[in-house]
């Protein structure tokens, strides 16, 4: 075994990348850097692999995955255009991130339950009365709704009222972009896959109480008990589809 010297401990072996990743990183700085404008040609793949001193294998790898995630079209015989506009959205940034180094469901529920238990104690502190019925009115829906999809979108809007009534622009946003990802998640997998609407840890109803009282510690604390219910039912869900696919 090797053994280093104590002046060398808070050093660390350099990981390779490759050159896909290289290839993809340099194109999506390049995208984002607002060089391209909407719906303008990026430059052909022999161009960009010759810029980049790759060949045009890790130039096309590297366009499938911005195409997979909404950053360009290929057209046939025309060549690959940038379908969103300059300064790329959260959602799109992150989705190419989860495309591109293995993100997960569990960890967009890790994210949402940091960033919405302090959605949920902002929105506690400062909702209005129209923003707090704004979120009754989805509870209301997910009350009513035998629907399956249609009880996860309003479980989804409730969740983004909340946001908005947290007053934080950022705060919104960040809540806005995840649950974004979430429901390009939900409309890949069939209705019969998807969560029930069990409740646990802390129930919509609970939480939409807490805020209407102005209990901004029990608002938060509801909240991060709720998205890690969820994230549990993911997880028994996620098990029980792979085991399904597999046998």
């Amino acid at each position: 075994m090797k053994v280093l010297s104590p002046r060398l401990s808070g050093l660390k072996t350099i990981e390779k990348v490759s050159v896909k990743d290289q290839t993809l990183e340099q194109l999506k700085k390049y995208i984002l850097s607002g060089v391209v404008q909407l719906g303008e040609r990026l430059p052909s793949e022999r161009a960009l692999a010759d810029t980049l001193g790759v060949g045009r294998y890790s130039v096309r790898e590297a366009l499938k995955v911005l195409e997979a995630v909404g950053l360009v079209q290929s057209r046939v015989g025309e060549g690959t255009f940038l379908t969103t506009k300059t300064g790329a959205s959260f959602g799109q940034i992150l989705g190419l991130s989860l495309a591109t180094w293995g993100g997960t469901i569990i960890e967009i529920l890790d994210a949402r339950e940091m960033i919405e238990a302090e959605s949920a104690r902002a929105a506690a502190e400062r909702a209005t009365p129209a923003q707090l019925a704004q979120i009754e009115r989805e509870l209301q829906t997910m009350r009513a709704t035998s629907q399956v999809r249609e009880y996860l979108k309003a479980d989804m809007n409730f969740h983004r009222r909340i946001g908005e009534a947290s007053h934080n622009a950022i705060i919104s946003y960040f809540v806005n972009n995840l649950i974004d990802l979430l429901e390009e998640v939900l409309q890949e997998t069939q209705s019969d896959s998807l969560p029930t609407q069990a409740e646990g840890g802390g129930s919509h109803q609970d939480i939409y109480a807490a805020l209407l009282a102005k209990e901004v510690e029990a608002a938060g604390e509801l909240m991060r008990s709720h998205i890690r219910f969820s994230s549990e039912v993911w997880q028994t869900v996620i098990s029980l589809t792979t085991e399904a696919d597999q046998s």
